[in-house]
């Protein structure tokens, strides 16, 4: 009975000794964010809300397992509300955060908090109407977009066009349009500019990375239009392109939205793949 009472308590000893060594200590974990502040634009596509990369990353000595819950103020709504995963030492976890506005918010600053059990990382969230938003020049950003079909295979929201993010990465997850209508001519996808603007410069992003280069599954050929006193008018076209990006400049107007017609891609597999479109 002796050595059972010894052997128990020896397991007992070699459970709490591994548990230890596998609980994370309280200040192992450290939150991180990709900005210091977000700004949510107020009546956007709630297709295509704010968003910001959150993380975390493992200071301790050892591997374990890590939570970092997040909070933010209503009524503006979080994508997730954690971010939880096995971490080895020294590694950096990162995910994108989605967050949405909800119709009716008041301009002002909100709070988005990342917490692990003893840090708090704080990122101010700026609520603010399209028409306050710093454009850097970019008359077309978080404007409405309007396009002639849209693919359902995947995320490929047309408002996704006007967010300001030129990058590919996200492709099929909600960063770049792509149309229904494989092989079929025109597609065309417009931006309203919120009343008539002097416009004389367009430049298009098209899907282009590693595995989907843009002369096998970019946007080729295009006109570039302006409404001008309601009325349609071809003012740039592009042929043959093969780069991820093409700039068109052409005499100035005073345009109430532009849009892009598309007429050819390159490779077999045709349809049009657009990731951001910029107007100045």
């Amino acid at each position: 009975m002796r050595h059972l009472t010894a052997a128990l308590a020896v397991a007992a000893l070699t459970l709490t000794t591994t548990a230890a060594a596998w609980s994370p200590a309280k200040d192992a974990v450290t939150p991180i964010a990709g900005a210091d502040r977000l700004v949510a634009p107020l009546g956007v596509d709630p297709a295509c809300p704010a968003k910001i990369e959150i993380g975390m990353r493992s200071d301790a000595k050892k591997p374990m397992y890590a939570t970092t819950n997040v909070e933010i103020d209503r009524p503006l709504g979080a994508s997730r509300t954690m971010l939880s995963s096995y971490l080895p030492p020294g590694y950096e976890l990162g995910a994108k955060l989605l967050v949405a506005v909800p119709p009716g918010t008041a301009e002002g600053e909100y709070g988005l908090r990342l917490r692990t059990p003893a840090r708090t990382l704080s990122v101010p969230v700026e609520v603010v109407p399209v028409d306050r938003l710093d454009n850097g020049g970019n008359l077309a950003l978080r404007r409405p977009v309007t396009a002639s079909s849209q693919h359902v295979n995947a995320n490929y929201p047309p408002c996704s066009i006007a967010d300001g993010d030129r990058s590919s990465n996200g492709w099929a997850g909600g960063n770049g349009w792509n149309d229904a209508t494989g092989r079929v001519w025109p597609d065309t996808v417009s931006i309203a500019l919120g009343g008539a603007k002097q416009v004389s410069r367009v430049e298009l992003f098209t899907l282009d990375t590693e595995r989907y280069p843009a002369a096998s599954f970019g946007l080729r050929d295009w006109d570039v239009q302006a409404q001008v006193g309601g009325q349609w008018q071809t003012v740039a076209q592009v042929r043959g392109n093969t780069a991820g990006s093409a700039r068109s400049d052409f005499a100035p107007v005073s345009a109430e939205a532009v849009r892009i017609v598309a007429l050819a891609s390159n490779g077999a597999n045709d349809y049009t793949r657009i990731v951001e479109v910029e107007v100045r």
